[in-house]
């Protein structure tokens, strides 16, 4: 059985579009669709259908925010396989693993179900501005600052809907972008990765990375892998408005690695403090603001078979 899981809202609209020009051809295999909605969203669909020990094969057709609420409603990694079917805005997840662009060759490998690669996952440890603490997993990244302040201003913006109809969603990142860096505030960080500690008085951003591209393109860290155990870490310190002109544009192609004022590193534990609270980011949905953010490798690993 192939349980297909679809977001009737996801690229606005587009993914049920993808979902129904499909749909013919998984007539000849046992499958079972279920769509979500603001009653039962993608992770409580994902928590019913894995909360048994029971083997699940699950089809997931939305973007990448779908497929991060899809991996925090999943129980017992080790008996689900995933298939990813992406339409969303920025699309980083597919393009980070080099999916395959040809419909039917990801349809011919879902309906095999034969796993062909394993993933790394990311968990973020979020304690808000009321002290509390939440607990979410990541697929992309997770990133505090201006980065999640982006995301924030996308995913509350008019303008993503209609530029995902016209299939420009990833627009909408670059637009929000050269608003926001006129109204975010510079914040002092304290990055500690394990016995390092790093110290950025004006720190524009912070992200840790498990696959290299975010926000519809940019490879802030072009060196990740999502199997080779580690994250990877891009902070922005010391920027002001002329050094992201200046940089910026670099980091679509990951060229803005060379600059002093980037620092990267790798992790497997990392733990963000800020003075002032900052918006947090997991694979581009934000929830909460913070000014305690620890980032560490999961132990589940996430089974794909396309």
């Amino acid at each position: 059985m192939l349980e297909v899981i679809v977001n009737p809202a996801g690229a606005g609209g587009e993914a049920l579009k993808l979902w129904h020009q499909i749909e013919a051809y998984f007539d000849d295999i046992e499958h079972q669709v279920h769509f979500s909605s603001k009653n039962n969203d993608i992770n409580d669909i994902a928590s019913f259908l894995t909360s048994g020990n029971r083997d699940v094969s699950i089809l997931l057709v939305g973007g990448d925010g779908s497929m991060n609420k899809l991996v925090n409603g999943i129980h017992h990694f080790d008996h689900v396989k995933v298939g990813f079917l992406a339409c969303g805005s920025g699309n980083d997840l597919a393009r980070s693993l080099h999916m395959s662009k040809d419909l039917n060759e990801n349809i011919r490998k879902i309906k095999e179900g034969r796993v062909v690669r394993s993933l790394d996952l990311g968990q973020a440890e979020i304690t808000d501005t009321d002290g509390n603490i939440h607990e979410r997993r990541f697929n992309i990244s997770c990133g505090i600052g201006f980065d999640a302040a982006i995301c924030h201003g996308v995913n509350t913006s008019v303008i993503k809907k209609p530029l995902n109809k016209i299939h420009l969603g990833n627009l909408s990142y670059i637009m929000i972008a050269l608003h926001t860096i006129f109204t975010h505030k510079r914040f002092a960080l304290t990055v500690t990765n394990g016995e390092k500690k790093q110290v950025f008085p004006f720190s524009l951003f912070s992200v840790c990375m498990n696959e290299p591209y975010e926000g519809g393109g940019f490879a802030f860290c072009p060196d990740a892998k999502g199997d080779d155990g580690l994250l990877d870490l891009c902070t922005g310190g010391n920027l002001n408005q002329l050094d992201f002109f200046r940089i910026f544009p670099y980091a679509y192609k990951g060229n803005h690695v060379k600059f002093k004022e980037v620092w990267i590193d790798t992790t497997k534990d990392v733990i963000f403090e800020t003075e002032t609270p900052q918006w947090v980011h997991t694979d581009g949905e934000t929830e909460f603001q913070a000014k305690r953010l620890r980032v560490y490798l999961s132990d589940e690993k996430l089974q794909m078979i396309n």
